[in-house]
């Protein structure tokens, strides 16, 4: 979660949220019967839809890959909210908005982006430099 966008308590419950939710949906997530096929004939495969998909990859992540899945999400969603939100309010209404209005979206998300990157320490910085 970018650190310092929102209070600690928040970013621990969406967190936590986010995971406990993802969870009970690889829980009770039934896929759907394969379609039956006539005598004779073979059965094709059925492509997975895109939630059966997450489940079975989110089954088969580790806790901390389940943590950095929600926190990009999480991110992610953020940048969105984060970026419609300080749209001006002349932006919201008129025709032009689109063109306007992606253009302040970018400049909050880099804001976004660069507010929610790790900072560097001393040593990462003179590593760099070598």
């Amino acid at each position: 979660m970018p650190n310092g966008l929102l209070p600690k308590r928040v970013a621990n419950y969406i967190q936590d949220i986010g995971i406990r939710s993802l969870d009970h949906l690889a829980e009770h997530f039934e896929a759907p019967a394969p379609p039956a096929t006539p005598e004779g004939e073979n059965a094709t495969a059925v492509p997975a839809s895109a939630i059966q998909t997450l489940v079975e990859n989110w089954k088969a992540m580790s806790p901390a890959d389940k943590e950095l899945f929600v926190e990009r999400v999480a991110a992610s969603v953020m940048e969105v909210v984060v970026a419609s939100a300080t749209l001006p309010l002349g932006l919201r209404q008129g025709k032009k908005t689109v063109k306007e209005a992606t253009k302040v979206i970018r400049k909050q998300v880099k804001k976004v982006r660069k507010a929610a990157k790790p900072k560097k320490t001393d040593e990462e910085k003179k590593k760099k430099k070598k």
